[in-house]
Order: structure tokens, then sequence, then C-alpha cells
């Protein structure tokens, strides 16, 4: 992993602090004060929804992202511009392209993973799944499309290992890093099939 890529996150904060809080129950927000004393916790977002993923996006400081299944959607992400106050749906949640009928193909269970894309690229931000897939959005994420040079790849059951590895709720795409120096070098792991570069 780039040097660069860590340090920001080992760097103490010394203003104040907001957590983003993903449950099986919805989303929070914590927010601390300066010296960590007093903390506030939010109304929840999304009750009673299960939130894989919720963040902030460095690139402006007001672009939230949340990774949902909710019980009448189903899998889907949902964008807000003013730190959660309001929030809309994907218009295109990420999915694996259908596949012609008697073949075997994968469908999205749920979404695990956002990323924000390069500082450079405003609008990108990635997306990992399970079952394990890799996705864009290029439009700040409206709308997904299948990273199919993972997604694929003739390599991909290798990479993967078997279809179910016991992770709770099926194997997962996560941890996707995008290297600073490089917006189209990307490194992710895969819960059955290791890190990828």
């Amino acid at each position: 992993m780039p040097r660069s890529a860590t340090t920001d996150t080992l760097r103490p904060a010394t203003g104040p602090v907001t957590i983003l809080i993903g449950t099986r129950k919805g989303a929070f927000t914590l927010r601390g004060d300066r010296a960590r004393r007093t903390w506030k916790l939010s109304y929840p977002m999304f009750l009673g929804q299960i939130v894989h993923h919720l963040v902030l996006d460095p690139r402006d400081r007001r672009t939230m992202l949340m990774a949902a299944r909710t019980g009448h959607l189903g899998p889907t992400v949902f964008r807000s511009t003013d730190l959660g106050k309001t929030w809309k749906e994907a218009t295109t949640p990420p999915a694996f392209p259908k596949v012609p009928e008697g073949q075997k193909g994968r469908v999205v269970d749920h979404v695990f993973w956002l990323t924000p894309g390069h500082a450079s690229e405003p609008n990108s931000w990635y997306a990992g799944t399970s079952p394990q897939g890799l996705f864009r959005s290029d439009d700040g994420g409206a709308t997904w499309e299948p990273f199919s040079y993972i997604n694929d790849d003739p390599q991909y059951r290798v990479w993967m290992g078997t279809v179910q590895d016991g992770t709770p709720d099926g194997p997962k795409l996560h941890s996707i890093i995008v290297d600073p120096r490089d917006p189209a070098h990307l490194y992710f792991s895969m819960s059955g099939g290791g890190v990828h570069e």
C-alpha cells in the first residue's frame, strides 16, 4: 500500500470529530467535541434498514454515500449532499449484467463497501459487493457500472475462492483503496480471495 494512503489515518485529529456508524438497525452519526469529552448521537437515518457502510467524501466534506439493504428496495446506494439531512437513492445501483436464459449469473445481495475515487476525479466512487464484485460510479453515486476488468476476468473464480467462504452474509469485495499517485491504480481485498492490485 502506498505510504501516503495510510499517513492521513494515523495523524491524530485535533478538532471536533464525527464518527459514521452503519448498523443492522440504520445509520447514525456520533459527534464529539475537540476534547472528546462530550458526544452527541444523531437520530437514526434509515431506521430499521441494514446499513453496511456510510462514508463522508473527503473531497468536499459534505457528500455522504450509504450502502444499504432495505426491505423493499433490496441492495442499493443512497447519496446525500448536505451531510445526511436529505438522501436520494441511486437510479442504477450496483448490479451484475443479466446473463442469457439458462446460464448461471450473479446477483448482488448487498453493497458492502464504498470508496471515493481519486482527488482528480471528484464524482468517481467505487463499490464492493457480495457476492464479490467491483463497481464504479462517475456521477457521484447516482449510477453504477460493473468494473468488468475484474468481474468478468476468467481467473475470477480462482481469485475469489469458494462461492461461500463462511463470512456472514456471504463473501465480499472490500477495502478498496485508490492510489493517490494514480487514479487508475486500485488495491482491494476479497474475503475469499486475498488482496489484489
